[in-house]
C-alpha cells in the first residue's frame, strides 16, 4: 500500500497544474503559482514534473542533455513531443522578459544554435524550476523530470496509437492508467471539476487543458510507485549539468524502455 505523498505536475501556460496523491488516497488537483511553494507547503516525498531539469551551458553539457532527450524520443514513440532544451542563460533571459529574438540569440551564443518558439514559450517555466533546484540541493533527488508520453508507454506496456489532443487519445491514456489507478476516468473528471473552483485568479491566467490534466495524473501515478521501482532514461548514465543537477527522466515500466 503506497504511503508517500507525491505529485505529478504539468505547466499549464501561466500556472502549474499539480495532481497530488497522499498514500492510497484519491488524486487531488490544484493550480500553483510556483513549483517551490508546492514543494515546501505540501511536505511531498516526490514530484514528477514535465519540464526539462538539468540545463546545458556548453558543448559538453549539451551532449549529455541531448543523450537524455534522444532516449526519450526513442522510448516515447513520439519523437516530436520532445523539444530541444534551452540553455540556462536563455532561460534566465526569458524569465527577465526578453523577447524571442533575444532569447534565441542567447541560446545561440551558449549552444551554437537558435531556439524554437515552442522552447521559448516554456523557457520561463524551465528557468523557474532550475532556479529552485539550484537553491535547494535536498530537492534535487526528489523533484524529477518526467515525460508523459514515456510514462504512458511504460504504464501501457506498448506504444500508443493516438495523439493525446483528441478524444481517442484521451481514452487510450485512461486505459493505460486503468491497471494502476482505480477509475481513472472518474479521477480525471474530478480533477477537471476541481480546477474550476480552485484559485480563481490563477484559473483565469492559466490555460489548463484536458491533456494537461491527463498528463499530470499520469505523472502522479508513476510518482506513487515505490522509489526503488522507478526507472530512468537514459539507462544507467549519470549525467549532471554544470550546477550538479541530475539530467534524467523518470518513468515506470515492467521492463526497461531503453
Amino acid at each position: 500500500m503506497p504511503t508517500d505523498t507525491v505529485a505529478g505536475v504539468d505547466w499549464a501556460g501561466g500556472a502549474w497544474l499539480a495532481v497530488v496523491i497522499d498514500g492510497d488516497g484519491e488524486p487531488d488537483a490544484r493550480l500553483e503559482r510556483d513549483l517551490e511553494a508546492l514543494w515546501t507547503e505540501r511536505d511531498l516525498d516526490r514530484i514528477l514534473v514535465d519540464v526539462p531539469i538539468g540545463l546545458p551551458d556548453d558543448a559538453e553539457t549539451l551532449a549529455a542533455r541531448e543523450a537524455v532527450d534522444a532516449a526519450a524520443r526513442s522510448a516515447s514513440g513520439r519523437p516530436s513531443s520532445v523539444f530541444p532544451v534551452p540553455s540556462r542563460g536563455a532561460c534566465e533571459a526569458a524569465m527577465d522578459g526578453a523577447d524571442y529574438e533575444t532569447v534565441s540569440e542567447r541560446n545561440r551564443r551558449d549552444l551554437d544554435k537558435g531556439l524554437s518558439r515552442q522552447s521559448y514559450h516554456i523557457a520561463p517555466a524551465v528557468g523557474e524550476v532550475d532556479a529552485f533546484l539550484r537553491g535547494d540541493e535536498a530537492a534535487r533527488e526528489a523533484v524529477m523530470e518526467a515525460h508523459p508520453e514515456v510514462c504512458f508507454r511504460g504504464l501501457a506496456g506498448r506504444s500508443l496509437d493516438h495523439s493525446k489532443t483528441g478524444a481517442p487519445g484521451v481514452g487510450e491514456r485512461l486505459d493505460a492508467l486503468a491497471d494502476h489507478l482505480d477509475e481513472p476516468g472518474a479521477a480525471l473528471g474530478d480533477i477537471c471539476r476541481g480546477l474550476a473552483d480552485d484559485a480563481p485568479d490563477l484559473a483565469e491566467t492559466a490555460d489548463a487543458t484536458v491533456d494537461d490534466a491527463v498528463d499530470a495524473l499520469a505523472l502522479a501515478v508513476v510518482a506513487r510507485r515505490p522509489a526503488d521501482e522507478l526507472r530512468f532514461l537514459p539507462g544507467d548514465a549519470d549525467y549532471r549539468d554544470a550546477e550538479g543537477i541530475p539530467m534524467r527522466m523518470a518513468y515506470w515500466s515492467a521492463e526497461p524502455l531503453a
